[in-house]
Parts: structure tokens; C-alpha cells; sequence
């Protein structure tokens, strides 16, 4: 069902407790002014607050009875009035329309009332993007030498409105490149809105929200109906300067989710089964902190270097539309509102997630865009969704207006004006989603409005039939709307129609066949029968299919969307039943690899997503048993154990980079279809996937250091985020510590410490790392370098800060009759005063030494993580790099423990 419109809209000053216009937020209990209460906790607080105040320019002078505190250059294209005749709070008749297209290092502006954790994240960005962070408040002190409240006590609100808009023109031109600028409300009165549109048209600003609960706890005034109330206010104000938009998902509020429904929220994320184990409150802001970044890496585009969370996955690199068979999860919004919804049991075996934004007519027609309760709802379900998927996000809203009256006539169908349409659609960009669809039945001032605004989000032009034309796909209007959709600069195209006969599912093969057969460039196609009848074509369909899941379907109900009616897992079943696909055997080959856990955790993984894969173990005492294999017309692939990573170097016709770098390899992939040029590439790896046939060639890739990477970035604290100064320190020089430097180097770490018992050893790793001149290949960090520390009782080297990132690749177990080493790291090298992540590779006992060391000082901000968190890990890239599809994540991570016989097990960690 639809959502519906929110309260009628009321004016700010209707609100109870909101006494004058120039207050933005009532005063907490606990705070003597507005602005400190977003105040954030950081160890670098102090320091970055006096750099920006030592590059601050200042200048005061006093003329008679006036005083003039700055004199600012101008800013241009902003102000369309004198400052003496300018309102507050601007409220704007339409919503702030920009490219979203923002230049290299522009600056970045959050803005949002007090509470929603705003300054702790500009502080979050400025620490991981290296950027100089700006306080609006503190830059009026420097400015004018005396905090907000004591201006407009001395010298009036009038001058102290004209002082303040010459002190915000003044930030924003002198910090605007290379800056995250913090925005408390007390800079946004009158003039400074305007301000901030004009700066949007080019820049980043960035609407930050929370939910009310929150907001009240955190500034202990007001009960929570009023401030759900100010925030339904003041949302059309913020929305008419800002062109993005984050909602701060609470972690605190996703706890006593779970409290009250007695069940864990899927929402929490999906790493919280290891993050639970530990007790160390420096992680409070982890999962807020990957969820902004990823947003801004995202949103902001080339004005920013961020790593973006799944940049080390082999899928990563490659577009969607280049991958065969994949499927998009489609959820309405109305469902998300109104049901608990496992969202990532939604997303586990699909390829992209997408939103069906179903709303009322009444609450997106407004002048003024979208209903503020409603966008704040959508808003939040986003942030909801993002927190618990790591597969693209498709925004799509619908066009008809509901009707559950079977029979009615097509014609009759209500469907959203161009307004409404318009307002749900710029609302929906400013989450920057992935993609966003347009319906290709608007105008093209409509579509070209929207498509202008894109920004990095990529578009899809959509048209749904209604009705099938007489000649079904051989109609030549779908060629006309296909056409229309690549002049208009879709970057995809998706076209469907109901199945009336079992010919119109050949009839839309032969469409796809025709697009096929265009001269290139061409937008790629998703063309689909919906429908019962329709699903053969679903099946068949190469890109983006709509699917949905058991759950949904007894909700779904649509005379007039194309409302999926078929699972992914039933797609991919229906795809190797017709032999369109073959099942394929994949292994794990090594000298000992008996007892692994890898076969059970890709079996069940196959099992979920409706593969009819193999995996099982393959135990050789030499690398010439993997021959026996690649003979086979059914190989899929391997995973290597020990000792045989490195053995299998000679017998590779291409390596991936990272395993050339690493000089090893734990994954084997075969290649059927050689490029014609003969050069094999990571694009090669993922064509004929699931398709029989001779081995012509064999690929190494290496996803230790994948596992490795992802672990140590769940762990490392918001406080400990790498920086040019970190350092980080590996226990070991096997094949695995080889893994562990490279996985530390793409961290970003450019200085790297490693200790090994064999002295001569740690320099051999040393020396393989320090002649390869690496680096960071997603950052613009120097090169990193690896130094050999040669006693445990040596201090920690006096030029260089405490690590916070340490990884230990010894075993903990007794090999070949020599006891366990019992390892623990000295004390003198774990002395950082913000903690830091420790990763323990061993799991023969899974509770290790030095496992046990670092759960002990969590209190002092260490994080201890396993060898059991990174086996999955390194699985879910094997997993892609097998299949072509993203892996079931917490499925996999789940049937790990589950496999796990603990310390009696005789398991091997060598195996894996």
C-alpha cells in the first residue's frame, strides 16, 4: 500500500518551545549554547581546530560607532539583495537544483540542527580525506573575537545579522577547496541560507538528519514529539540549500530495536557477529563512520580521494551491465515503513537492491518537493538499506498511483503529475543512489532536468506497456523508446510489458538480439514480459531482472507495475535447468587440506543462491596434481593451500597485480575464452562463467590479503583512521605474512615494521616490498616502506608512532614436534595511546596468546579479531572470483562457526 501524506505543514514559530526566529534549537540542560552541543570527542579535535584558526585571516578595525570586523572578498553570484533587507529563515519555493558535478578538492559543507552528530562526522571526514576542518562558530570568534551570543548582546541583532552574513561570505570563499566546513545552525540565519544555495550549485553541501529519539537523548531538551515536529519544519529549510542528504543512522536506536523485538535487527550491519565479541567502546562510531564515507566517496565523486568499501573485490572493477545473469531485489517503500524486513537475507543472492518508492500523490505534489515527514522517512530507509547491503542501490519511483480494483481499465489508471514525479525523483538524487530510473513516458524537459542533476548516479530510462502493442516486441515503438532513452543520455535502458502468449517471451529475445547487433556505443538493455507468464523471459534476461523473495510475495499486489514474480534463486535454477549454464566443480588443492573449512562454507553459499556448484578437497603431495583438474571440461576453479601458493607461480599463464605483487597465489582460475588480442585481464576472468568446455589458460589471483584488508577496516577505530604518520607492524615472513605487509600497504600505510624469529627471513620480506616501489593504489599516500625490527626486546623505534594496526601470521600451534610459541606482543610496542587493531591469523586454538592479550586491553581502544573473521572474508572474493555473483555473506561467516570443532578439532589453518 501506499505511503501516505504526512500533518499539515506548520509554520516554525508555531512550534512550542521555539521562541524567535534566530533560535535554530532550544538550549540543552547541560550546554550553555546550541553550538556546543554538537561538539564531537576526537584526539585530533584540538589540533585541527588550531590549524584552521592559524590560517584563519583576520581583520578588525574599528570606524566611530560602527564596527566593521572583516572585509571579506566577494563572493560571487550569491547575494540578490542588500544584506540589510535579507529574511530569516529563508524558506524556497523550489528545491535547489544543481549538476551535482563538483571540481577537484572543491569543499565540502555539512549542515543539520544540533544533535544529529554532524561535527563528529566533519571531523570523521577531515581525519580519513586529510582535510582542513572549518568550524562556522569558531570562524565568527576568530573573525570577530567574541562568540554569537555575545555579539547580538552587545551590538544588536540587526548588525549582528549583517556581521554574520559578511562572516560566512568571508568562510566560504577563503576555504572553499580542500576544506570540510562544519555549519552550525547559528551561521545559517537570514542570509546565510542564500549563501549556502549559491555555494551548492558547485560544491558539496550536505544535509546531515537523525532520528527524534536520538536527538532528544543526545540534547537532554524538548520531548521527542517536538523535536519530530522541528525537524518536519525545518527540513524544507535545510533541503533548500543542501543538494545531498545523509540520514545518521543511531546506533543506539538500532540497539533498543533489538531489545524490544527480542531479535537482531539486520539493520545493525552485517559484521556485528565478530564486532559483538569485543567490548571496546571505541567502535561506537564504526559502522556510522563506513557508512558516511562510503556515501561521500560516492556522492562527491572525483572532488574527493576516498577508498571506497569494496574496492579490493575482483567484482568490484567491473560494471554491472558487463556481467551476465544478474538480478535486482526489488522492495517497495511501502513495505520497509510498514513491516521488519531482514534486509540482508533481501539482498544476500542479489546483484543490486532495488527501492520501488511507492508514495501518495498528496505527499510529493508540494512546490516546495517532496512531504518533509515523508522525505524525512525516505531518507532514512535509504540510510537504513545502505547500512545493510554492500550491493548497488536502484532508485526507482513509481509512476501510477495505486488501485487494487482488478479489471480496471488501463486508461483510467491514475498516474503522478509531472510535479509529483519530479519532486520524488530530485529527492531520490540526493542520496546519490547508484541508479536511479526515469519513466520514459515524461517529457524530455522532465527527464532532462532530472538527468542533468545526475551527478555520479547513473540513469535508467524505464517504460512499462501497459497494455502490449499489436505486434508485441516487434512493435516499432520500442525501438522509437529505446532510441529516445539513448539520446537523452540514459546510461541504461528498461522496457517490459505483460505476457499475454508464450511467444512474446521469443519475441523479446529477438528485441534483445536486435539491440545487440547496434553499432556501438549503445546503452545496455533490460527487456523483460512481466507477469506469471512472463517469467521464462525474466529468466533470459540478461541484466538488473527484477526479482523479489518469498517473503514479499504475499504483499505484492499491482494491476499496473510490473511487480516481480520470480526469485533469483528461482531464476539462476531455471538457467542451469534448461543447460543454459553448467554446474561446475571447484576444490581445494594443497598437501593437507583435509580438514578445511572452505568446502562447507561454499557449498552452503551455492546451495543458497541456487548454483548447482561442487566444491570438495583435493589433497596432492606435489603442485603436478593440479593437472589432473584442469583436464577436467567441468573445472571451475581452486583455492590453494600450503605449500603450494607459491609453487603454482610457474605454472600461470596471467596473475592479477596484487598477486604478482604478493608473489603468491591462493586462488586458481580457469579461462575458456581467450581475448583476441591474447592478453588476459580481470574483465577476461568473469566471461563464460559456468560454462563447460577445454582450459586454454589458467589465472592466479590472491584474496588473503582481501580478507586481511577488510578485517583490519572493521576493526580500526574512527580514532585510529590512517594517517601519513601510522604505522603498522607484522609478526612473521611466511607466505601469509607476505599477505599481511600488502594488506597493511593498501590500508595506506607507508611505514611498515615486521618481525620474524629468523632475522634473515624478515629482511628477505622486507627487501621484496621495499624494490617494488608500492603504494596505496586507491590514495594519494608516498610509498610505502618496510623495516625489520630484529629483537622483541628492542624499544619501539623512537621516529615512529606506536602501531595501530598489527597482524600476526605465526602459528599457534606445535609444527613438526616443536612446541607452540605462546606468543604475546611486548609491552613497549603496544603503548598507543587511541589503541588500535590487532589480527590474529591463527585459529589451532582460536582463543591464541595474543588473542587474549589484546581482548584484555580493550578498554585501551584494541580491537582483536581472529582467524575465523578472515577466513569468510577471503571466501567471499574466491566467491566472486568462481561465480561472477556476490557472495551470501552472513551466511557464509555463519556456516564458519558453525564447521568450526574448536581446539579438539584437529583443524589445519595451513589448509586454507
Amino acid at each position: 500500500m501506499p505511503v501516505l501524506a504526512g500533518p499539515t505543514k506548520r509554520k516554525l514559530s508555531e512550534v512550542e518551545g521555539f521562541e524567535t526566529r534566530d533560535n535554530w534549537f532550544p538550549r540543552s540542560r547541560h550546554n550553555s549554547s546550541a553550538a556546543s552541543m554538537d561538539r564531537p570527542s576526537h584526539p585530533n579535535h584540538a589540533t585541527q581546530h588550531d590549524a584552521a584558526r592559524s590560517r584563519t585571516d583576520v581583520r578588525s578595525h574599528n570606524s566611530g560607532q560602527s564596527t566593521t570586523y572583516i572585509d571579506p572578498q566577494p563572493f560571487h553570484d550569491t547575494l540578490s539583495e542588500p544584506t540589510s533587507r535579507r529574511s530569516s529563515p529563508t524558506s524556497f519555493d523550489t528545491p535547489l537544483r544543481t549538476s551535482r558535478k563538483f571540481e577537484n578538492n572543491a569543499s565540502i559543507v555539512l549542515v543539520g540542527i544540533s544533535g544529529t552528530g554532524k561535527s563528529s562526522l566533519a571531523v570523521i571526514l577531515s581525519a580519513a580525506t586529510g582535510r582542513r576542518l572549518v568550524h562556522a562558530d569558531r570562524y565568527f570568534e576568530q573573525v570577530t573575537g567574541m562568540t554569537r551570543a555575545t555579539f547580538k548582546k552587545e551590538h544588536g541583532a540587526a548588525e549582528y545579522r549583517q556581521q554574520e552574513a559578511m562572516v560566512m561570505e568571508s568562510m566560504l570563499v577563503k576555504n572553499g577547496q580542500g576544506c570540510v566546513i562544519d555549519c552550525s545552525p547559528g551561521s545559517l540565519e537570514r542570509s546565510g541560507q542564500k549563501l549556502l544555495r549559491a555555494f551548492a550549485k558547485t560544491h558539496p553541501v550536505v544535509h546531515i538528519l537523525r532520528d527524534p529519539v536520538s536527538i532528544q537523548a543526545y540534547i537532554k531538551a524538548w520531548d521527542t514529539e517536538k523535536v519530530r515536529r522541528f525537524l518536519t519544519l525545518s527540513g524544507p529549510l535545510y533541503r533548500g540549500y543542501s543538494n545531498l542528504e545523509f540520514f545518521n543512522i543511531s546506533e543506539q536506536s538500532s540497539t533498543s530495536q533489538e531489545d524490544k523485538n527480542g531479535y537482531q535487527d539486520s539493520r545493525l550491519g552485517p559484521n556485528l557477529d565478530e564486532l559483538s565479541r569485543t567490548t571496546t567502546p571505541f567502535l561506537t562510531l564504526k559502522r556510522v563512520e563506513r557508512d558516511f564515507l562510503q556515501f561521500i566517496a560516492y556522492s562527491a565523486g572525483d572532488s574527493i580521494k576516498l577508498t571506497k568499501p569494496l574496492d579490493s573485490f575482483p567484482l568490484s572493477k567491473l560494471p554491472i551491465e558487463s556481467r551476465m545473469f544478474t538480478y535486482a531485489s526489488s522492495v517497495p517503500l511501502s513495505a520497509m515503513l510498514e513491516r521488519h524486513l531482514d534486509l540482508e537475507e533481501l539482498e544476500s543472492t542479489a546483484d543490486a537492491f532495488e527501492l520501488r518508492v511507492d508514495v501518495a500523490q498528496e505527499a510529493c505534489d508540494g512546490n516546495s518537493g517532496v512531504d518533509p515527514e515523508l522525505a524525512d522517512k525516505i531518507s532514512q530507509t535509504v540510510a537504513t538499506i545502505r547500512r545493510s547491503i554492500i550491493i548497488p542501490l536502484i532508485y526507482h519511483a513509481e509512476l501510477h498511483l495505486p488501485t487494487d480494483t482488478p479489471g480496471t481499465n488501463t486508461a483510467e489508471i491514475p498516474r503522478r503529475s509531472d510535479n509529483a514525479y519530479l519532486n520524488v525523483l530530485e529527492h531520490g538524487l540526493r542520496f546519490a543512489p547508484d541508479f536511479l530510473t526515469v519513466d520514459l513516458s515524461y517529457s524530455d524537459e522532465i527527464l532532462s532536468r532530472i538527468i542533468s542533476s545526475k551527478g555520479q548516479t547513473r540513469i535508467v530510462g524505464h517504460f512499462h506497456f501497459l497494455q502490449p502493442p499489436p505486434q508485441s516486441w516487434n512493435d516499432p515503438h520500442y525501438m522509437a523508446m529505446y532510441e529516445r532513452a539513448m539520446k537523452l543520455g540514459c546510461d541504461l535502458v528498461r522496457l517490459s510489458q505483460p505476457a499475454v502468449t508464450m511467444e512474446d517471451n521469443f519475441a523479446v529475445q529477438r528485441f534483445h538480439h536486435k539491440i545487440r547487433n547496434l553499432p556501438n556505443p549503445h546503452p545496455p538493455l533490460i527487456a523483460y514480459n512481466s507477469g506469471p507468464l512472463g517469467r521464462l523471459s525474466c529468466c533470459f534476461n540478461p541484466i538488473l531482472t527484477p526479482v523479489t523473495h518469498p517473503v514479499l510475495m504475499s504483499t505484492e499486489r499491482s494491476h499496473y507495475q510490473p511487480v516481480p514474480c520470480l526469485t533469483a534463486h528461482e531464476a539462476r535454477t531455471a538457467l542451469f535447468s534448461s543447460f543454459a549454464l553448467d554446474p561446475m566443480r571447484f576444490y581445494v588443492f594443497g598437501a593437507h587440506v583435509t580438514y578445511s573449512l572452505s568446502p562447507a562454507m561454499h557449498n552452503t553459499a551455492y546451495k543458497a543462491c541456487g548454483l548447482p556448484h561442487i566444491y570438495t578437497f583435493h589433497q596432492s603431495p606435489t603442485i603436478r596434481g593440479l593437472n589432473e583438474l584442469v583436464k577436467d571440461p567441468y573445472f571451475g576453479g581452486s583455492s590453494l593451500g600450503l605449500p603450494y601458493k607459491s609453487e603454482v607461480v610457474p605454472l600461470l599463464d596471467s596473475m592479477s597485480p596484487h598477486a604478482r605483487a604478493i608473489g603468491a597465489c591462493n586462488t586458481v582460475i580457469p579461462i575458456r575464452s581467450m581475448p583476441a588480442d591474447g592478453i588476459i585481464t580481470s574483465d577476461t576472468v568473469f566471461q563464460e562463467k559456468s560454462r563447460a568446455g577445454p582450459v586454454k589458460a589458467l589465472y592466479g589471483d590472491n584474496t588473503d590479503w582481501i580478507g586481511m584488508r577488510n578485517c583490519l577496516r572493521r576493526g580500526l577505530s574512527p580514532a585510529n583512521a590512517v594517517r601519513p604518520s601510522s604505522t603498522g607492524l607484522v609478526i612473521g615472513a611466511g607466505g601469509m605474512a607476505r599477505a599481511a605487509v600488502y594488506s597493511i600497504i593498501q590500508m595506506g600505510v607507508q611505514n611498515i615494521f615486521v618481525w620474524n624469529r629468523t632475522v634473515s627471513n624478515a629482511q628477505k620480506l622486507a627487501h621484496h616490498y621495499n624494490r617494488q616501489d608500492l603504494s596505496c593504489e586507491n590514495a594519494q599516500v608516498g610509498k610505502a616502506t618496510v623495516h625489520v625490527i630484529e629483537s622483541l626486546s628492542e624499544p619501539w623505534p623512537a621516529n615512529y608512532k606506536q602501531p595501530t594496526i598489527v597482524i600476526s601470521g605465526i602459528p599457534q600451534h606445535s609444527v613438526h614436534g616443536e612446541p607452540a610459541p605462546n606468543f604475546e606482543l611486548p609491552k613497549q610496542w603496544i603503548e598507543s595511546p587511541t589503541g588500535g587493531v590487532v589480527l590474529e591469523l591463527a585459529y589451532k586454538p582460536l582463543d591464541t596468546p595474543l588473542v587474549c592479550q589484546m581482548r584484555a586491553l580493550s578498554h585501551r581502544g584494541w580491537v582483536a579479531l581472529d582467524g575465523l573473521d578472515v577466513l569468510p572474508e577471503q571466501g567471499f572474493a574466491q566467491f566472486e572470483l568462481f561465480t561472477g555473483h556476490r557472495s551470501p555473506r552472513r551466511l557464509m561467516r555463519a556456516i564458519v562457526r558453525k564447521e568450526y570443532k574448536g581446539e579438539e578439532g584437529q583443524y589445519d589453518p595451513a589448509a586454507d
